[in-house]
């Protein structure tokens, strides 16, 4: 926001430096960027938060330093003008649609002559920014600059009708705005319009056929609040940006409408001359209701840590303008209408706050922290980071949205999006981690580094039922270009690390976005906690990758309630263990999950450890048939074991095998 020091001394006394006062603007709030001194003018650079709109014009700036200072605050006085005829005879306003236009106001001024701006004019709109047009536009985006107020004037001969109708826009209904820009509206638009047709896209640009010209005698001045969202979405769908819908997006004083139409006409007239017709055409649905909020003095001071004395208090809001009153015991201030911000006590101790100085509140010299113990789920993700770093995985952090195209691959033909307006691509809240892991998986492959083991810990965002909101929770992710096997490991090493006494199955199943062939279902016990498998081709291809990529997505929630925070010891063996592998063939379809099942089903205290090798199949193997080798550990805590020990027991293991599943030791 760019704020000329001219201008601002019409309605406040500064005698301080340019530098003096930039700081004092930065230290309410008002943060100056940079100062910009020529021959005849200073031109200060502001930047505004979005919550005061008030200091998007002159009066607004003006305003707080007479505030801060003390000084005499001069607004203009447009009142008393000359006026001829009736505007309601000559007139009307209709709005169809009072949510997205809460009040909408016209004037008409006739007769104007339509010519250049004088210099002084002229000059303080380049100061900010803006070129000169002509008289009558050139008003209107002077009181724009004044009072935070857009306004928009109308060659009234060209509007159908002669009248004014706010409605939203038709379907594919088509106007070209003042900067030669063709726009297609729609129902989600808010139009303003003639007795035929939109003359101009409310709250963002005026239309190219009603524009004010050299030959306009007759001038329709709008002055107007409408709903800052509508007006933020219309004008990110028409990529039309203005300092008119700039103003609107953050909300506009819904009285100082009124004042601000009434100065637009007392320049017009006095740079274009002309009649203006008495009265105003004004559709207000729901007038200006004052709000009223209290503050406690001594809440003031015990916020601050400042003593304050309540009669100082009620000076620095009287400087507000806030009207401030005691009240048994409290301030009670009457909030005027362009300091929408102030809603609650808070907002007033802030602004006591901010007139009194910061740099009058006291620091400290100690601060106080609580240190607390941590807590369950700090300690279950401390311990998964080690467990994923103990097997080879590294931890990525990525974006939470993907293309809805991503989405789809996973199985989620209607993800959670944002508008399109706002995002044209990876625009969807990304239903699972895994299409972010790939797209780390492809950046990796780009740089030349193609064996990848990567994880992620994060919210997944599945959409809910019925279109409300996304099903929201924590899922592990894990992709690696290595193998089934390596990737089967480590996700039981994170299970054993976290949840020693759960028990883990993997289940043959399908899922989307994985390999029909080579994907399944993660149990713990006996409850579904997520999937595994290698990703489909098609999966592969969409995100160019070269190598096979096996992922997995566990829902972390299933793992942190069976996670075990205390640990029960264990001495070490006093006595050695003897390991056999087993190769023993099966049927094709005899999946891992059974033969373990199988050999457990034996009765074996002395066994202490079972585990998979390998499969093999191929001659002397028959077709239909397979090799599973797995290896048996058997220790005792009395002894050692001897060897004709251990062979009874792997003998007790194939009598099993043989009677649950027709298995033969290979030889």
């Amino acid at each position: 926001m760019k704020v000329s020091l001219n201008w601002l001394t019409d309605y406040v006394d500064v005698t301080m430096p340019a530098q003096q006062l930039g700081e004092l603007l930065t230290s309410i709030g008002l943060v100056c960027d940079s100062i910009d001194q020529t021959d005849a003018d200073v031109v200060f650079d502001l930047d505004v938060t979005s919550n005061r709109p008030d200091w998007l014009g002159h009066l607004g700036i003006a305003r707080e330093i007479a505030a801060v200072t003390g000084a005499a605050f001069r607004p203009p006085q447009p009142t008393n003008l000359p006026e001829k005829g009736d505007v309601h005879k000559l007139t009307s306003v209709e709005v169809l649609d009072p949510d997205l236009c809460p009040r909408y106001t016209a004037r008409l001024i006739r007769g104007v002559k339509i010519g250049p701006s004088p210099d002084w004019m002229i000059q303080r709109l380049a100061a900010v920014g803006l070129r000169g047009i002509n008289n009558v536009v050139d008003v209107t985006n002077y009181v724009m600059m004044e009072y935070a107020q857009p306004l928009h004037s109308f060659d009234f001969d060209k509007l159908a009708g002669r009248r004014i109708i706010v409605r939203r826009a038709r379907p594919g209904e088509h106007l070209v705005s003042i900067d030669q820009t063709r726009c297609t509206l729609d129902e989600s638009m808010l139009a303003i319009a003639d007795q035929d047709k939109a003359v101009a896209i409310a709250g963002v640009m005026g239309g190219l056929d009603t524009e004010v010209a050299a030959q306009t005698a007759d001038v329709l001045i709008e002055a107007a609040q409408f709903d800052p969202m509508n007006i933020r979405q219309t004008s990110r769908k028409l990529r039309l940006m203005s300092e008119s819908n700039y103003r609107f997006e953050r909300g506009v004083d819904p009285v100082g409408v009124e004042e601000a139409s009434r100065r637009a006409c007392q320049l017009i007239l006095q740079l274009a001359g002309g009649e203006l017709a008495g009265g105003v055409a004004d559709a207000w649905a729901n007038p200006h209701q004052p709000r009223q909020v209290a503050l406690r003095p001594q809440h003031c001071d015990a916020l601050l840590g400042v003593a304050i004395p309540p009669p100082r208090q009620v000076q620095l809001l009287e400087r507000l303008g806030l009207g401030p009153r005691m009240e048994s015991g409290r301030i009670v201030c009457a909030i005027p209408p362009f300091r929408g911000d102030l809603a609650c006590e808070v907002d007033l101790i802030e602004e006591i706050a901010r007139l009194e100085g910061y740099d009058h509140i006291p620091v400290g010299r100690q601060v106080s922290h609580e240190v607390r113990p941590e807590g369950q789920a700090q300690r279950i993700r401390r311990q998964l980071s080690a467990a994923m770093a103990a097997v080879g995985f590294d931890e990525v952090q990525t974006f939470t949205f993907v293309d809805a195209a991503e989405a789809a691959l996973m199985g989620q033909d209607q993800p959670v999006c944002v508008d399109a307006a706002a995002r044209r691509t990876n625009n969807a809240l990304r239903p699972t981690l895994l299409p972010s892991l790939l797209r780390a998986c492809k950046l990796n492959q780009d740089v030349g580094q193609a064996q990848v083991n990567l994880y992620e810990l994060a919210s997944a965002f599945p959409p809910g039922a019925a279109g409300g909101l996304p099903a929201e929770y924590l899922e592990l992710a894990m992709a690696t270009t290595g193998d089934l096997l390596g990737l089967r490991g480590a996700v039981e090493g994170l299970v054993a690390q976290l949840a020693p006494s759960a028990r883990m199955e993997v289940q043959p199943a399908c899922a989307a976005g994985f390999d029909e062939t080579a994907c399944g279902k993660v149990l713990l016990d006996g409850q579904e906690a997520g999937v595994l498998g290698r990703l489909s081709r098609r999966v592969q291809d969409y995100y160019g990758l070269t190598r096979p990529v096996w992922g997995a997505s566990l829902r972390f929630e299933e793992l942190a309630k069976r996670a075990e925070r205390l640990r029960l010891y264990e001495p070490l063996p006093r006595f050695p263990a003897i390991q056999r592998d087993l190769s023993v063939v099966v049927h094709e379809d005899v999946a891992w999950a059974q033969l373990r099942g199988a050999i457990e089903e034996a009765s074996q205290p002395l066994r202490a450890g079972l585990d998979y090798v390998t499969t093999y199949r191929g001659k002397p193997v028959p077709d239909g048939r397979k090799s599973v080798t797995v290896s048996l550990t058997y220790r005792s805590d009395t002894g050692t074991l001897r060897s004709e020990q251990v062979d009874q027991q792997v003998q007790e293991v194939l009598e099993v095998l043989e009677k649950k599943l027709q298995a033969q030791l290979r030889v």
